[in-house]
């Protein structure tokens, strides 16, 4: 299901739907390998510091996996480079690398675009692969998706990340700190 949702991804840009006998609620994933820490958010962030101004300057996102490797140090694959709207990361991250989680930015500002929060689509896939995941936004959030519990998690927000200059704040739309699949859903 996964390799179905990655083609279709990387073929179409978005999935209209998987195929009917999926749910992802039914879906049951082993524990996450090792507890996330401190050190990985600092991964993290660090890692998105880096991409976010490629990410923004050429409006495209970058995607790729985290793990840590036999030595127990944080890595993470080469980001990828995507289109505006998705990017397909790498099937593995390698020899001895126990991948925790998913990575990607969320390209330049656009106000006609939903790019502060993850979309659907980002929880979904990590959901189906079975990892966690990252998520960078041109306003500089830094989210994360617990795929076992189907939630967003806001781990910084606005500004803490390298962000887009032309971003402004959408009055309309308020982020919230959390969200889940089913909320998500709506948007």
């Amino acid at each position: 299901m996964t390799r179905y949702l990655g083609l279709c991804l990387f073929l179409t840009a978005a999935c209209d739907a998987l195929p009917s006998d999926v749910n992802v609620a039914d879906i049951v994933m082993a524990p996450r390998p090792i507890p996330q820490t401190a050190a990985e958010v600092a991964f993290a962030t660090d890692l998105f510091n880096d991409l976010q101004v490629r990410s923004i300057d050429e409006g495209r996102e970058y995607c790729g996996l985290i793990g840590v490797d036999a030595s127990g140090d944080y890595v993470a694959t080469t980001a990828r480079r995507g289109t505006a709207i998705s990017c397909l990361p790498p099937q593995g991250a390698g020899r001895d690398v126990t991948v925790l989680a998913s990575y990607h930015t969320h390209a330049a500002y656009d106000p006609d675009y939903l790019t502060e929060i993850p979309s659907f689509d980002d929880m979904r896939t990590d959901i189906e692969d079975g990892t966690d995941g990252y998520i960078a936004t041109p306003g500089g959030r830094l989210w994360y998706i617990d795929a076992r519990a189907q939630e967003a998690r806001l781990i910084c927000g606005a500004g803490c990340l390298v962000s887009d200059v032309r971003f402004e704040e959408d009055p309309n739309f308020p982020v919230r700190n959390r969200y889940t699949l089913q909320d998500l859903s709506a948007f």
